[in-house]
């Protein structure tokens, strides 16, 4: 399944989501290459879905369709970090030696994007702009220290 990755509604949420990218833009641990999706397309999603007669006893796929390499979310992570001044950029790390394992990076994991845009017109944004808006809100909200 895919990780759910977004800008967190309030200080209190702890999802294990959450709580990793913090550690990623503390420089904790390496940015690690995942499926996955934006809380706010998911959103949309699931009121579309709900919203369309025809969508009844189907199933969509709502993720990224390949695993994105660490390094452009980390390097989407020190971009946010610098932009605001908040932190040392340099901290935020990738994990340079995992391949994807049996479905390399960058190789098609799932058919997901076309179905929901031709369905519902949705176009899911990129991780790089997810993972930059959850480490802004992240950092100013004050929870990673420097």
């Amino acid at each position: 399944p895919s990780f759910i990755f977004g800008p967190p509604s309030s200080q209190d949420n702890n999802s294990f989501s959450i709580e990793l990218v913090r550690q990623w833009v503390r420089g904790e641990s390496d940015v690690q290459s995942k499926l996955c999706v934006d809380v706010r397309d998911v959103a949309k999603a699931h009121v579309a879905v709900m919203l369309s007669p025809n969508a009844m006893g189907k199933r969509y796929i709502v993720s990224s369709e390949a695993r994105i390499p660490s390094q452009n979310m980390a390097d989407a992570l020190k971009k946010i970090c610098k932009d605001i001044g908040m932190r040392d950029p340099d901290k935020n790390n990738f994990d340079a030696e995992f391949d994807g394992g049996a479905i390399k990076i960058g190789d098609k994991h799932c058919e997901a994007a076309a179905k929901l845009k031709e369905e519902f017109g949705l176009v899911m944004r990129p991780v790089e702009e997810t993972m930059a808006d959850m480490g802004e809100v992240l950092l100013k909200m004050g929870k990673p220290s420097s």
